[in-house]
């Protein structure tokens, strides 16, 4: 064989691999969630994942000062509600909690418990960017990521995990030493750590979430640039393992404009009743100013 023949065919795979690693580069990182199959099959079922949470929530309780203000509650728990009902998961008996914390921050565990820090309220500066994490909330407990840690801990470790687990869902004998096992498991955020395709995937339902409940899209893109701002002990540790808030406004504006177009200049954006619950929680430390979206 010449050297011309193969330089040729060098030429060739050097053509192919450049065209095949620019169309890796111009792949919609969203494209991977849009078929995937939601269910519990293959997880603990629903029921038991309902019994579960409530068990988990018992313990997020006794580590975390819950918000007693009704006003503050009420306002959080409508629109977390009015988001649940356009999720995939419509039917589960959603719960919305606010937690006296001054980390931006919030969190799911399973089952439809979802928790707000006061930090993220105060440092928000429009409805729609907190309804954004909401809905990114509601995303994990449709992508069953709490159900896929459960999962990975009966896996990793069935004699403490797993018998935490079965405890807090069937009780008996096991149920005394289940809390103990579960507040273990809770204190170290194992059971709300995800990797960052679950948080992807969270996004990616979110984005859609708000929109059907009819918020401004660009309220999420708006959210990630706020947090591109904050300081480390600002955030918590849960927000610390997500991917880089630029990606991640990224990946949103590149869905906007590529499938909901437009959607980023109307719809609700903030409200009066934002403004007065955001005014009646103590404020956490300031960001720095974030630049407008292009």
């Amino acid at each position: 064989m010449t050297k011309s023949v193969y330089g040729t065919r060098f030429l060739t795979i050097a053509i192919i691999s450049a065209l095949f690693i620019n169309v890796l580069a111009q792949a919609n990182v969203y494209d991977k969630f849009r078929t995937r199959e939601r269910t519990n099959k293959g997880y603990l079922s629903e029921e038991e994942e309902i019994k579960l949470a409530a068990e988990v929530h018992k313990e997020v309780t006794k580590q975390a000062k819950l918000n007693q203000d009704p006003t503050l509650n009420n306002y959080i728990n409508s629109m977390g509600q009015a988001l649940a009902r356009r999720s995939e998961r419509p039917n589960l008996p959603w719960r919305f909690f606010v937690v006296d914390d001054k980390s931006v921050n919030a969190f799911a565990t399973l089952g439809g418990y979802v928790y707000v820090h006061t930090g993220l309220i105060s440092t928000t500066t429009s409805e729609a960017q907190l309804a954004s994490v909401v809905g990114h909330e509601i995303g994990h407990v449709v992508g069953r990521h709490g159900l896929e840690n459960v999962k990975k801990a009966q896996k990793m470790q069935f004699g403490v995990l797993g018998a935490a687990i079965l405890g807090a869902i069937f009780g008996g004998e096991k149920g005394a030493q289940a809390g103990a096992d579960l507040g273990g498991l809770i204190a170290g955020g194992y059971l709300m750590k995800h990797g960052r395709d679950a948080e992807r995937e969270a996004d990616f339902l979110g984005l859609y979430n708000i929109e059907r409940a009819g918020y401004n899209t660009g309220g999420m893109i708006d959210m990630f640039q706020m947090l591109a701002s904050l300081s480390p002990n600002q955030m918590g540790s849960i927000l610390s393992s997500h991917p880089p808030p630029a990606e991640r406004a990224s990946n949103t504006r590149r869905e906007i404009d590529e499938r909901l177009r437009g959607t980023d200049s109307k719809g609700i954006n903030s409200s009066n009743e934002f403004q007065r619950i955001k005014g009646s929680v103590p404020a956490a430390a300031a960001p720095r100013k974030v630049r407008p979206r292009s």
